[in-house]
């Protein structure tokens, strides 16, 4: 798996055993999709604390879409964000903790997200009496809905936790549809609630932000600070080229992928772009086939031929891709069982 973009390892490894302590995945699922619990954080004397060491986003997207495809019940999103596990808590959460006020921890969250996971961006509107904060992932990721509503329900979760207080939004806008059963989004996130919308989002009361968290001490702010700022620098250095050809592959399927081209847009040669890859821990080969991969399975998912997918991938014909999914799933991507070889089964 390519390592272009990383998150947050221990909270890779919460979800894993979150997903497991509820039911929703089985430990032989999650091998079947090549995650294994003891390769997710390094354990060696010599490795990053465990609080600031990173995991492949592909790892997370896996898990996700694993809780998607097995999980049954429509607030499992809800569900995972109210697990509050302090032992999972890297870099910047322990930085959060120990902020002076609810704005300040927002403004910190805010900007420096990509400590926990670069794709996901959060939005700040201040009214005169609301807070509005909208939350979305990158549009070129496969994250789910649910994934999307564990992020609102871990803010509010958070801050009940940070501040002592608990806050009941005064609405909430939601992109799933309506469920049958909305107890439990009422319970969460209040009866103010508007499905197919057309983003997500909680409004708060304004006065949340002078809220004080309890507990905030001075000295470990400034450390934990300077510990996640330099983290930070580090992520955003590693993440940087390799992020920016992963878009343009995206950007040139299907009839234009070409690394010469790329190459060209970039104004570096074959030679410089492999070198400064391999030193992020990948390659232009394993980036293509990561991206084709999971297009790929948004593409089937849509109900689209196999033939047509092989086409939108920029494979020179359908037996290419019909290989490529052998070597990726170890199946035939057959319209009967493509879904659940692409969410299931890994190299």
């Amino acid at each position: 798996m390519g390592k272009h973009t990383s998150v947050s390892a221990v909270a890779v490894l919460d979800l894993h055993d979150l997903l497991l302590e509820l039911n929703v995945v089985s430990a032989q699922q999650l091998r079947g999709a090549g995650i294994y619990r003891e390769k997710l954080l390094n354990q060696r004397t010599n490795a990053a604390p465990l609080q600031e060491q990173r995991a492949s986003e592909t790892l997370l997207l896996i898990l996700w879409q694993l809780a998607e495809r097995h999980g049954t019940r429509p607030e499992l999103g809800l569900i995972i964000g109210q697990h509050y596990n302090p032992a999972a808590h890297g870099v910047l959460a322990s930085w959060l903790r120990h902020c002076r006020r609810a704005d300040e921890a927002l403004a910190v969250f805010q900007r420096n997200i990509a400590l926990m996971n670069p794709t996901e961006h959060w939005t700040l509107t201040e009214g005169k009496r609301a807070l509005t904060l909208t939350v979305e992932f990158a549009p070129d990721r496969a994250y789910p809905q649910i994934a999307v509503e564990r992020s609102l329900s871990a803010l509010l979760r958070w801050s009940a936790e940070m501040t002592g207080t608990s806050v009941t939004p005064l609405s909430c806008e939601l992109m799933r549809p309506r469920p049958q059963q909305i107890e439990s989004f009422e319970q969460l996130l209040g009866r103010n609630l508007c499905f197919n919308a057309s983003r997500n989002s909680l409004q708060l009361p304004r006065s949340f932000l002078d809220t004080p968290i309890t507990g905030a001490n001075d000295y470990l702010r400034q450390m934990l600070q300077a510990r996640a700022l330099d983290t930070l620098q580090q992520v955003e250095q590693c993440n940087s080229l390799s992020r920016t050809v992963s878009q343009c592959i995206r950007q040139s399927l299907p009839n234009n992928l070409s690394l010469d081209r790329i190459c060209a847009q970039l104004h570096m040669s074959r030679q410089t772009l492999y070198r400064h890859l391999k030193q992020e821990g990948t390659s232009y080969t394993e980036l293509v086939n990561q991206i084709r991969r999971e297009l790929a399975q948004a593409l089937i998912e849509q109900g689209l031929t196999m033939e047509r997918v092989s086409e939108q991938l920029g494979f020179k014909d359908a037996s290419t891709f019909y290989r490529a999914c052998r070597r990726w799933y170890r199946a035939e991507p057959t319209a009967r069982t493509a879904k659940i070889n692409l969410h299931d089964r890994a190299d």
